[in-house]
């Protein structure tokens, strides 16, 4: 018995970390782009309106610099196989940071994942430094996944950040969303759990933190290259309060 959920367990972790074929869609910025902000949503979740409504705010608040470019990606062409998400998200993200490390023009680069969408944005950021891009990366999670292949929960939490100038996490600890309830070690965490949600939001709390994203944005939020792990450490956790 023992045998047999052990090939079990190899198989599925086999095959969770084995992503599927596809075709992987480009950014085609300007090769004169000096400031790129890419958001990058779910499983099941390219309509996602936080992250449409935070694209918009990017291009509003950042409309005094030159050669900015703000994408809010849809990868649903790879992010609805639930098991190999995080297989799919890597595979894009390092596709992603090859391609942009040919743009030697870029000084900022602004990444924002939710929930799985967490897994391009490392990917991208090592395959960018990989290939000598020397660009300033923050990235920004919203309830990040942690979760890769079939059983290793913690995957995101040891890993997730590790790559950026500036890490942020943005985490909700009472959703259903499995690996989305512990904080990052390679990033600094806030936890909104408490936090009294408007009263028209009837979703689960999964999307609690792209919303309080939003809601927080302004000219400050949007500014790129100024935060600092010193201000904001690494591993720790904060408890956003009234």
């Amino acid at each position: 018995m023992v045998m047999i959920l052990f090939l079990f367990w190899l198989v599925m972790e086999a095959y969770c970390r084995l992503p599927i074929q596809f075709k992987i869609t480009k950014l085609d910025i300007p090769r004169d782009t000096q400031i790129l902000v890419v958001l990058f949503h779910g499983t099941k979740d390219h309509l996602n309106p936080e992250l449409k409504a935070l694209a918009a705010e990017f291009k509003i608040y950042l409309a005094k610099n030159q050669n900015v470019e703000v994408i809010n990606y849809n990868w649903s062409y790879a992010s609805d196989n639930r098991l190999r998400a995080s297989a799919n998200a890597i595979k894009i993200g390092e596709s992603l940071g090859s391609e942009i490390a040919k743009y030697k023009r870029l000084r900022h680069i602004r990444l924002i994942g939710h929930s799985v969408g967490a897994f391009i944005p490392d990917a991208l950021c090592q395959a960018y430094r990989d290939l000598g891009g020397n660009a300033h990366i923050e990235i920004n999670f919203l309830d990040p996944f942690s979760l890769r292949g079939f059983a290793d929960k913690n995957y995101g939490v040891r890993s997730h950040g590790h790559c950026a100038d500036f890490a942020s996490s943005i985490i909700n600890t009472d959703d259903p969303a499995p690996s989305t309830n512990t904080i990052l070690e390679n990033a600094w965490n806030l936890d909104i759990t408490n936090l009294k949600r408007p009263s028209d939001f009837i979703r689960n709390g999964h999307y609690w933190p792209p919303l309080y994203f939003l809601l927080s944005m302004n000219e400050d939020q949007a500014k790129m290259g100024y935060k600092t792990q010193n201000e904001h450490p690494r591993g720790v956790i904060v408890e956003a309060i009234e």
